[in-house]
């Protein structure tokens, strides 16, 4: 049986909602896959949850033509526009992660997992601030006197990626922002900074 490991957003029916929708929520969507245990479906290794106006819209989309293979779909009521109008980095992260349980624990139903698990990642989540924090990478030098960690923040619009490294005793040596991926709503830009 497939593990679920990703969390999709989608917002059918308009393609450029749709894109930058999908990247402006994507730090919290990770947030809440990289902390899943292991949840077991019967051929899905994802949930794609549908961002409707309203759930009476669900009889309408035809999810052949919107469909990601192998993931599972949830219909959940939402404002993608109202979402992306907000001027809050902060504000946006806590609607999205109101829509992304909402769409996991329709799942859940479905597929009769225990909701306390995701009520626990989703405290977890609200509780570090929306925040996405997380190691990429850790290594020890051949000596075995100094770690260095590659870390990454994950914000809206931006991946910023820190190597820090430490003394075993956990005092920092050396802490550098290397690179700043900056995410617009129509294209990428990888932009290298050494602060």
């Amino acid at each position: 049986m497939p593990i679920i490991k990703d969390i999709q957003l989608y917002v059918p029916k308009n393609k450029n909602l749709n894109w930058s929708f999908f990247h402006e929520t994507r730090c919290i969507t990770f947030f809440y896959s990289r902390l899943l245990p292991k949840l077991q479906a019967k051929d899905d290794k994802g949930v794609q949850i549908y961002c409707i106006k309203e759930i009476e819209q669900r009889e309408q989309i035809d999810t052949f033509a919107h469909i990601i293979f192998n993931y599972f779909p949830v219909y959940v009521e939402a404002d993608t526009e109202g979402i992306l109008s907000l001027a809050s980095g902060r504000e946006k992260k806590k609607k999205t992660l109101e829509i992304v349980h909402e769409g996991m624990k329709r799942a859940a139903d479905e597929l009769n997992w225990d909701k306390a698990v995701l009520d626990d990642i989703y405290n977890s989540i609200k509780h570090s601030g929306n925040e996405n924090i997380y190691p990429l990478l850790k290594k020890n030098s051949p000596n075995r006197k100094y770690v260095c960690s590659i870390i990454c923040h994950h914000e809206i619009n931006t991946i910023d990626v820190y190597m820090e490294i430490k003394k075993r005793n956990g005092d920092i040596v050396n802490k550098n922002c290397y690179s700043l991926l900056k995410i617009r709503t129509n294209s990428i830009y990888l932009v290298i900074m050494v602060t």
